[in-house]
C-alpha cells in the first residue's frame, strides 16, 4: 500500500526547507525521484526573502538548491538498489527561461531599483536549467542525474495570481513579457511559447522527466511536450551552470562537495 506523508516547509525560509529535510531523511533515507516544483510568478513590486533574496530568485531555485543538496545523501543511498539511470532530480522550469538570462552582476535588481517582474521571473526559471546542468556534473558518476522541465502554460493553477488584477490582465501580461524578453535577449517572443496546457495536461512532462527509462543518457535534458528541446544557449552553458552553483553555495551559506 503507498503512503501518502507531507512536510510543512518554505522554498524561501532556509531554516524551514533545512527542519523538513531532516524530517523527509528520517522518514525516507532513501529516495528515488525528488520533484522541485514550488514556485511564484510575476510579483508586481519587488520582494525579497528573509536573508535580502529576491523572492522570483529565492522560492524558484535557491530554496530547491537547498533542499535538494541536504537530501542528496538520500538519493545516493538509493543508487544502491535502483536500475541504473532511475535515480534523479527533476527541476520545474518553464519556457520563461527565454525571457531571460541569469543575471549574475544584478540578480538582486541593485536592491529593486532596477526590478522588472518577468525579468526576475525569468532569470530564477534559467537557473533551474542551469542547476540541473551543475547537478548532473557532480552526480553523474554516482548514479543520479537531472532534467529541467516546462510543464506548459496552466493558467487553471494559481501560478499566475499576480496578473490576474484587471479584464485584459493576459493580453497586456503577454505583450509586457514579449517586449522585456525582447530587451534582454534580442530575440522575439511569441505566445506560441507558452505551449497552453490543461490541468490534467500539465504533470504528464513531469512524469515522463521522471520515469522515463531512456532520458537518463540525454542528460542533462531540457523538456518540451514530453520531447527533449533546446534551450536558449546561455541556460546550458558550462561556465554559467558552475557560476550559479558557486552563487548558490553563497546564498544559502553552505557549500556542498561531491
Amino acid at each position: 500500500m503507498s503512503r501518502q506523508r507531507s512536510y510543512g516547509a518554505s522554498s524561501a525560509t532556509r531554516a524551514r526547507c533545512g527542519g523538513a529535510a531532516a524530517r523527509i531523511l528520517e522518514a525516507a533515507p532513501a529516495i528515488d525521484v525528488l520533484i522541485n516544483s514550488a514556485g511564484v510568478m510575476a510579483i508586481k513590486e519587488c520582494t525579497v526573502d528573509r536573508r535580502g533574496n529576491e523572492m522570483h530568485l529565492s522560492a524558484n531555485h535557491v530554496g530547491h538548491f537547498l533542499l535538494t543538496n541536504l537530501l542528496a545523501p538520500a538519493l545516493l543511498s538509493a543508487t544502491v538498489t535502483a536500475a541504473a539511470g532511475d535515480v534523479r532530480v527533476v527541476n520545474l522550469t518553464s519556457a520563461g527561461h527565454r525571457i531571460s538570462p541569469f543575471r549574475f552582476d544584478d540578480y538582486n535588481f541593485s536592491e529593486g531599483r532596477t526590478y522588472h517582474r518577468f525579468t526576475a521571473y525569468g532569470q530564477s526559471k534559467t537557473a533551474n536549467i542551469l542547476f540541473s546542468a551543475g547537478l548532473t556534473t557532480r552526480l553523474r558518476a554516482r548514479g543520479v542525474t537531472s532534467t529541467a522541465v516546462h510543464p506548459g502554460c496552466v493558467w487553471e493553477t494559481r501560478l499566475g495570481d499576480h496578473m490576474k488584477a484587471a479584464p485584459g490582465w493576459l493580453e497586456d501580461a503577454i505583450d509586457d513579457l514579449a517586449e522585456v524578453a525582447l530587451r534582454n535577449t534580442g530575440r522575439e517572443w511569441t505566445q506560441d511559447t507558452l505551449e497552453l496546457k490543461t490541468l490534467n495536461q500539465g504533470p504528464s512532462m513531469t512524469l515522463v522527466a521522471a520515469l522515463d527509462p531512456e532520458l537518463p543518457a540525454w542528460s542533462p535534458a531540457y523538456l518540451v511536450n514530453c520531447q527533449i528541446s533546446e534551450p536558449f544557449e546561455y541556460a546550458l552553458d558550462p561556465e554559467n551552470a558552475e557560476k550559479i552553483w558557486e552563487l548558490s553555495e553563497q546564498l544559502v551559506g553552505q557549500k556542498f562537495g561531491y
